[in-house]
């Protein structure tokens, strides 16, 4: 076995177009539906999914379960995707389950995308655990993501926004419908309403929902500037997070809503978030000097980047290093950084296929505030020495989940 080999060719899988669920659905049934078999709780939405599976992850396995969870994208190891009890599936196991689908598709002249094989490795190795529960984040969308051949037990939907909407739809009605699409047979869905589209997608698809936005509307959730962790007051109690942000409490009573129903106590509830972890989300990754890392990606996930860096630091003592990939609203987010720093680092992610170099980026980005300094170099080690130079109190790197994994590649702190 060549791990490398086999995930080289996984990887080069990512050209392959999807355009229905109907491939994955039959490779699925040649290996005997693995993706029965499993007590699934799906999660869905344009932010915030990754946060909400660790969450829920963390309070499960301290209530005594076995848990697997599915994620994307990956940091550093394609491995990261697909835990079982917070341990990384191993190599042996990819290869072993990539082996048996390659035998398929080739017998029966069928194409995989990158993202249908990792779904089925992950069905094919959590069957095999049999987990108590396996949390499932939905890659794109959610009615036909390659997750939701899955049946799932309960659906979670964070939010909705705009991001991805040359597959999702322009309007919000249209991603509404998309992520309302987890949703099967009246089952339960806890979601987050923060805009009346995803509301009135929910109740087409179930009578059986809860809408932690209006049964929590008064809540009390606060950040702790010293510590960096988010705090909610609930029930005479205080459940503190060591993740940073207002909508990190709004993450939470998702969690909390849905342990609720697994008749999990607020003891237990308080003990497994306490322990929560979810890297490249406002990440500390470096004290001295202080480095956040923030895959903030899309116009919402960067208005909350900028209302978190604002909340500690004025704009003049932050400085960013950013890239963004094409399929983004670009200027919308360069608009945003403005807000928050007054020194902006652009660097390339021409690696991926939707990547810019520096100089494209200066050439499409639209500059509000003439009085920001932009910096634009391909070499990111040579543009965060830059950054590094001006000493600020704090250096944020964001834009894209490729660019976290770049950074922390080069600087393995």
């Amino acid at each position: 076995m060549n791990i490398d080999n086999i995930l080289n060719k996984i990887f080069k899988l990512r050209a392959v177009p999807k355009k229905n669920l109907n491939n994955i659905k039959f490779v699925l049934k040649k290996l005997g539906n693995p993706e029965k078999n499993l007590k699934i709780i799906h999660i869905a939405g344009t932010n915030g999914k990754g946060s909400a599976a660790s969450m829920l992850e963390s309070v499960l396995i301290t209530a005594g379960y076995n848990v697997g969870k599915f994620t994307s994208p990956h940091i550093i190891k394609f491995n990261e995707r697909i835990v079982y009890n917070k341990k990384e599936i191993p190599d042996e196991e990819i290869a072993g389950f990539f082996d048996i689908i390659e035998k398929i598709t080739e017998k029966y002249n069928i194409y995989l995308n990158f993202f249908e094989v990792t779904t089925i490795i992950m069905f094919c190795y959590f069957n095999k655990l049999k987990p108590d529960y396996t949390i499932i984040e939905c890659g794109l969308g959610g009615r036909l993501d390659a997750t939701n051949t899955g049946n799932s037990y309960l659906s979670v939907i964070t939010n909705i926004s705009f991001d991805h909407t040359a597959v999702l739809g322009n309007t919000l009605k249209e991603i509404a419908f998309e992520k309302a699409g987890i949703v099967h047979d009246g089952q339960i869905c806890i979601f987050a309403g923060n805009h009346s589209e995803l509301t009135e997608a929910v109740k087409n698809k179930t009578d059986n929902f809860v809408d932690i936005m209006t049964k929590y509307k008064n809540i009390d959730i606060s950040l702790d500037k010293t510590t960096l962790h988010t705090k909610i007051s609930l029930n005479n109690s205080i459940f503190e997070i060591p993740l940073y942000g207002i909508f990190q409490g709004w993450n939470f009573l998702l969690v909390y809503e849905t342990a609720k129903i697994l008749k999990i106590e607020d003891s237990i509830i308080a003990k497994g978030i306490s322990d929560v972890k979810w890297p490249g989300r406002f990440e500390i990754y470096s004290k001295d000097p202080l480095i956040i890392l923030d895959a903030a990606h899309n116009t919402d996930s960067v208005k909350v980047l900028r209302d978190n860096i604002l909340s500690l630091y004025p704009k003049s003592e932050t400085a960013v290093i950013i890239s963004v990939l094409k399929d983004k609203n670009i200027n919308e987010i360069f608009s945003l950084a403005e807000e928050f720093t007054d020194n902006i680092f652009c660097t390339s992610l021409s690696e991926s296929h939707r990547g810019f170099t520096s100089e494209e980026l200066k050439n499409v980005i639209k500059r509000n505030d003439p009085s920001i300094e932009y910096y634009f170099d391909d070499d990111l080690e040579k543009i965060t020495r830059k950054a590094l130079s001006l000493n600020k109190k704090v250096l944020i790197v964001c834009g894209s989940f490729y660019l976290i994994s770049k950074f922390k590649e080069l600087y393995n702190l």
